[in-house]
């Protein structure tokens, strides 16, 4: 039997500023932007929950109920990057077998390193909470347990700080009074299904899965709709099963990035539009271009005034990460979603279809867009050195910078 742990940063980007900046602590901290901005809150910390902030509220939102010592950061994408890597050479330390599924979250198969902490997890966990406290000065949360959803659970029980050991043969103890959206993949279109017949926790889903099993073909078939519900019931009833799926070490991935804008007032100013579109394709770019990497898709989202939100996507011919590739295909896009005239709330850039950059070739010839590479990356490494606003082109300069380095502060 495997035994699994799946570790969760509390807080990820305000625990950061508050372990860069020790004065933040006890004070309500939201990370996404300034009081007066009009995007939305990425993460708030304890403190700020309590007010009844949530992650993407509006920021101008959690500004009104939040007390007027509350900080506002718009962070730094990049500085959390490497606190995250941080935090992942710690968890290797410990055992091969990680996956990283996100920024902030991972899940470990320990057991073949049990036994150097004499076969007690919790001896095991407890060295990895230290050690990410003393190197790093951010706190997570661990669960235990002999499958992956019970641990992802289970580390959520007791957050901040928390850990939470789910032991064999308990996990449909632990598991039944639970709601039954605590499972993932229950979601907004499921719960109100599983609501019609009665099912509310998991326990009433492991009843209904028994209830309804066939043990042999004599009983009649289920109808659809009850054959949905058993499917459902079942898959949530297998998640109390220890599990041998070992884990696959793997470097996480990007499947996507993506940057938005919100306007600070409304706008149909086209040209500005346009130049705010090529400021979020070259941030895109930038960091493909850190992440030695290309991407084929690009969608374009666009928000309009009374919250109503579109987007469109398209093929590039050819991989790129170049801004040129990039904002070509992101401005079609936008003439598809827009009619002029039309007012903007917001307005945001996704590449996807994600490759890594493969190898030069020997060639006597050199393309435009290889001559465009090579001219960004000598930009990007002198913006990386004297601040993005050293160099910039000129259809960006109108476009004030969310500043992704540096703290901006507003108390």
């Amino acid at each position: 039997m495997r035994t699994f742990f799946l570790l969760d940063i509390d807080c990820f980007f305000a625990s950061v500023e508050m372990a860069l900046h020790p004065e933040l602590r006890g004070k309500p901290v939201c990370i996404g932007g300034l009081r007066t901005d009009r995007g939305i809150v990425s993460c708030p910390n304890y403190e700020a929950r309590r007010y009844g902030v949530r992650t993407a509220m509006p920021l101008r939102s959690a500004a009104r109920i939040l007390p007027s010592d509350a900080v506002f950061l718009r962070g730094s994408h990049r500085l959390y990057g490497e606190y995250s890597e941080k935090v992942m050479a710690i968890l290797r330390d410990f055992t091969p077998d990680l996956e990283q599924v996100s920024v902030d979250e991972a899940y470990m198969d320990v057991t073949g390193c049990l036994h150097f902490w004499g076969h007690d997890p919790s001896r095991m966990a407890e060295a990895m909470k230290e050690r990410i406290v003393r190197e790093c000065g951010l706190s997570v949360s661990i669960g235990v347990a002999a499958n992956r959803v019970c641990a992802k659970i289970a580390a959520g029980v007791k957050k901040p700080d928390g850990l939470v050991i789910v032991r064999p043969g308990t996990e449909r103890e632990f598991l039944a009074p639970l709601p039954v959206e605590t499972i993932p993949g229950v979601g907004s279109k499921t719960l109100p299904h599983l609501h019609t017949y009665g099912i509310r926790t998991v326990g009433d889903a492991m009843a209904y899965a028994e209830r309804n099993a066939r043990p042999d073909d004599r009983r009649p078939p289920l109808r659809p709709e009850r054959l949905r519900t058993f499917s459902l019931c079942r898959f949530i009833a297998s998640c109390a099963v220890p599990s041998d799926e070992a884990i696959i070490p793997h470097d996480h991935v990007e499947k996507s990035i993506s940057r938005d804008m919100t306007f600070g007032a409304d706008t149909a100013d086209r040209e500005r539009i346009g130049a705010t579109l090529y400021y979020l394709a070259e941030r895109c770019c930038k960091t493909l271009r850190e992440d030695e990497l290309t991407a084929s898709t690009v969608t374009v989202r666009v928000r309009f005034v009374d919250f109503t939100t579109v987007q469109k996507q398209a093929s590039l011919p050819l991989s790129s990460s170049n801004e040129e590739d990039i904002f070509a295909a992101a401005r079609r896009l936008l003439a598809q979603l827009c009619v002029p005239g039309q007012l903007i709330r917001l307005v945001g850039v996704k590449v996807s279809n994600l490759s890594a950059v493969e190898g030069s070739q020997m060639d006597l010839g050199v393309t435009a867009a290889e001559k465009f590479s090579a001219l960004h990356r000598r930009l990007d490494g002198l913006q990386s050195r004297y601040g993005y606003g050293s160099i910039r082109w000129g259809i960006t300069c109108g476009v004030t910078e969310r500043r992704e380095e540096g703290n901006d502060t507003s108390v």
